[in-house]
Formats: C-alpha cells, sequence, structure tokens
C-alpha cells in the first residue's frame, strides 16, 4: 500500500530521531560509565589517603602509643564501606585489625561487595586486594597500615541508584524526543506536502484540458515556490497556445473562406451560362487559386521556421553584402511607389544559415514596402557590435500604433482591422522573421509611431570562429 508523502515523513523523522537518541543513550551510557567508573577508582584511592593521614595523627610521640580507640571507630567506619584495615606501628606490631577485631563482618562485607560486583560488572574480574601506606609524623615514620579494597573499583548502592536514575532520565529524554521529532516531522510534511498535493491536482486539471487554473497560494519554501511558479507558468503558456491554435483556426477557416467562395461563384455562373468563360474571369478565378497557394505556402513556411530543433545550415554570411542583394531584387516594388532604399553600415559576418537570413530580409523590406507611403525613404543598415551582428529595416510609412506592437509577431496579424489583403499579405510574415531569427539564437523587437514609420532591428550573434 503506497503511503502519503506527510505520513513517510512524519515516520521517517520519529525514525530518524529513535535511531539518534538510541546511539546518543548508548554512547552517552559507554562514556558515563567509564568516566564513573575512573572517579570511583580515584575516590577510593583518595578516601585511603585520607584514611591513612588520619592514622598518622593517632599516634602520640611522647607517650609512645595510638589511639586505639579512634583508631577503632575510624577503621568500622571504613569497613561499612568497604575498606578493611590493619595497621602496623614502626616495628611492624600489629595495632589494630579488622578481620581480628570482626571477622565475620569483614567476610560479610567482602561477600556482598563481590556478588553485587559480579551481577552488574559480571566482566570485571575483580577481587579485594591491599595497599600499603606509610604514615609519618614529622617527617618520621610511626608505621604503616594495609587498607584492602574491591578493585579495580566497586560501586556502591548509592552509585548504582544515581547511574540508573541517570539512564532512565536518558530513556524519558529518548521518549520526549522522539514524540517531539514525530510532531515535527508531521507539521513539516503537511507544509511540504500540501502544496505539493494541490500542484498534483492542478498538474492534472492542466491534462484534463483546464488551462485557466493556477496555484495562488503563497509559499516561504524556495524551492516550492519554484515548482508551483513553474507549473502557474506552463499553464499559461498552455493557455496562450490553446488561443493560439483556436485562432490559427480560425484565421485560416476565414483566410480560406473568401477565395474559396469567389472562386466557387465565379465557376458556378459559368457553368451556369450565366458568365461566358473570358480572359478575364478566368484570370480571377486564377488569382484567387494563388492566393490560397500563397496562404498554404506561407504555412508551410512557418511550419519550417518553428520546428524547435531545425537543422540549419549554417555558414559565414555577410550581412552587407546580402543586404545589397536584397535590395537588387526589390527594385521593381520599389519603383512602383516611387521608393528610395539605401543601404549603409559596416561590413559584419556571422555564422548562420544564409537562406534564412535573406528570408528575414526579405519579409522585412517587403512589410516596409507595403506600409510605406508613396515616395517615401527606407533604409537598411548593418552594424558589427563585436559579439554580434545587427541588422536595421527602417520606413517611413503608416506605422504602428504602442497597443497593436506586441501583437504584430503573432500568426495572421495585420495592423488593417477590414484584413484587406492590398498591403497587409497573409500575416504571417513577421511570424515567420521572429521564428528565424529565435532559431539562429537572436532577437528581434521593432519601434514605431503611427504615421511617423518603423524601424525593426534584428540582433544575430556572430556564431562559431566570429567572435
Amino acid at each position: 500500500m503506497k503511503q502519503k508523502l506527510g505520513t513517510q515523513m512524519s515516520a521517517g523523522f520519529a525514525l530518524i530521531a529513535l535511531i539518534s537518541i538510541f546511539l546518543v543513550s548508548i554512547f552517552s551510557n559507554i562514556l558515563i560509565n567509564g568516566q564513573f567508573e575512573k572517579y570511583a577508582q580515584n575516590q577510593q584511592e583518595k578516601f585511603s589517603e585520607n584514611l591513612a593521614e588520619g592514622l598518622s595523627l593517632q599516634y602520640d610521640s611522647r607517650a609512645d602509643g595510638w589511639n586505639v580507640d579512634y583508631i577503632h571507630g575510624v577503621g568500622m567506619y571504613a569497613l561499612n564501606d568497604g575498606y578493611i584495615m590493619k595497621v602496623y606501628d614502626k616495628d611492624s606490631k600489629i595495632v589494630w585489625d579488622a578481620q581480628n577485631h570482626d571477622m565475620a563482618r569483614c567476610h560479610q562485607v567482602m561477600d556482598t561487595i563481590r556478588a553485587r560486583m559480579e551481577k552488574v560488572r559480571p566482566g570485571l574480574k575483580g577481587d579485594f586486594a591491599a595497599h600499603r601506606y606509610n604514615l609519618h609524623q614529622n617527617n618520621s615514620s610511626v608505621g604503616y597500615v594495609d587498607i584492602s579494597y574491591y578493585g579495580p573499583y566497586f560501586l556502591n548502592e548509592n552509585d548504582f541508584r544515581f547511574l540508573d536514575s541517570l539512564n532512565h532520565i536518558l530513556f524519558v529524554i529518548g521518549i520526549l524526543s522522539v514524540l517531539g521529532a514525530a510532531m515535527a516531522g508531521t507539521v513539516f510534511a503537511r507544509r511540504i506536502s500540501r502544496p505539493i498535493a494541490r500542484t498534483t491536482q492542478i498538474t492534472k486539471e492542466i491534462s484534463e484540458g483546464n488551462y485557466e487554473i493556477r496555484f495562488k497560494s503563497q509559499i516561504g519554501t524556495s524551492e516550492l515556490r519554484a515548482l508551483t511558479q513553474a507549473v502557474n507558468q506552463m499553464a499559461e503558456s498552455l493557455e496562450s497556445q490553446e488561443k493560439l491554435r483556436k485562432r490559427l483556426t480560425t484565421d485560416v477557416a476565414h483566410e480560406l473562406r473568401t477565395p474559396l467562395a469567389n472562386v466557387s461563384s465565379h465557376l458556378e455562373a459559368i457553368l451556369e451560362g450565366v458568365w461566358k468563360p473570358t480572359p478575364e474571369r478566368l484570370q480571377g478565378c486564377y488569382d484567387e487559386i494563388q492566393r490560397i497557394s500563397q496562404l498554404v505556402s506561407d504555412l508551410e513556411g512557418l511550419s519550417q521556421a518553428e520546428k524547435e530543433y531545425a537543422a540549419l545550415e549554417k555558414e559565414p554570411v555577410e550581412l552587407l553584402t546580402l543586404a545589397h542583394t536584397v535590395h537588387d531584387s526589390f527594385e521593381q516594388e520599389l519603383a512602383l511607389k516611387n521608393l528610395s532604399c539605401c543601404v549603409t553600415g559596416d561590413v559584419c559576418t556571422v555564422y548562420a544559415d544564409a537562406k534564412r537570413i535573406r528570408q528575414i530580409l526579405d519579409n522585412l523590406l517587403s512589410n516596409a514596402i507595403k506600409y510605406s507611403y508613396e515616395c517615401g525613404k527606407i533604409r537598411i543598415s548593418i552594424h558589427d557590435s563585436g559579439e554580434s551582428g545587427m541588422l536595421e529595416v527602417e520606413d517611413e510609412g503608416i506605422g504602428i500604433s504602442q497597443e497593436e506592437i506586441p501583437l504584430i509577431f503573432e500568426r495572421f496579424y495585420r495592423t488593417d482591422k477590414s484584413r484587406s489583403r492590398k498591403t497587409g499579405g497573409t500575416g504571417i510574415g513577421l511570424t515567420i522573421v521572429k521564428s528565424l531569427v529565435q532559431a539562429h539564437g537572436g532577437t528581434v523587437k521593432v519601434e514605431s509611431e503611427v504615421s511617423q514609420g518603423s524601424r525593426f532591428t534584428v540582433i544575430l550573434p556572430k556564431g562559431e570562429d566570429y567572435e
């Protein structure tokens, strides 16, 4: 059964916390026990040294005797803590011996300590051992004491209670940490899983054709915000493409309807004998068919230009020479409107598809001629900016309003609202220009004012070996 992201993240947080606390508890327990054992061993040594120092003070040098009663009290007190004393004078005679005084008590203490340590530290393999300390007074030896205790260390009941309490505290902290991690994981999982789930729902609706849906919630995580923004951009792009597709269908139907209706009505009149098939009428039908052929040709050119990975046959192209060639091919069209056209600029070579660059210049110059007033001027300029080549086509024609400038590169868009073909063509030329420029990795922009003319600027990267 597949689990939700939130459940997996909550479980993951809890598992990570559990493993972390488990490892921390183990290492903490090992470290604390090791340090506590060293502490216990040091305390045994210090306690024995303190006993010896206290016993040294119980010798009376003037009377040459020992305070046996005090030694007895200290010895019995030490016996209860697991220390068995045997005190000697400087002649090695026994002053006081815990085992001689209370043999049964000594064996009971020793057996109790051995049993306790074997139970809680079975691998320690310790036992009682005697440690000798010299007794000094006024820098002279007055005797010595043998103190036997369990080694290398032993722990009393208070020590074990302390360690047990510490382990219980670590256990409780571990449980609380796991619960806290699970709660934190749940909170974080919801913050992450909810936008992901919403994004999944949105992408599903987009796949079903709902391109108007958007992700509107604000998200604090940068990666998730980037994801939702990408989905919104995808939806906007698909919505735009869908609108273009619908408009393309409408525009193509509109473009074909008029010439087909004209041809149909003319041929019908000729077939019914209403009109005679004169050369003029047949020429009219031929012209309408040519309009349809031109539209189909333009659509094929647009399809080729918009292929994302269209193979460009790149070679060194000298833009200034190409501009002169294009100018010469339009001499007749320029003469029909009494237009003057000059080509100026720098010698600039780019690595590009010569046929496609020629097509870009053809379309731009053709547009400039169509939208120029009689006896106007057109200028073609070539500039070398170092890393790229720039070509400009400028006219003094009817211009484009600011509202229409963002639309002129779209399919079938023409600035003449009546859609007259006397000037506007099919409305695909600039779309082809933009597609070809983008295929070369370049950019195209337009500056225009109504009745003042337009200037189209194309920037092309120089490409291989021409930087």
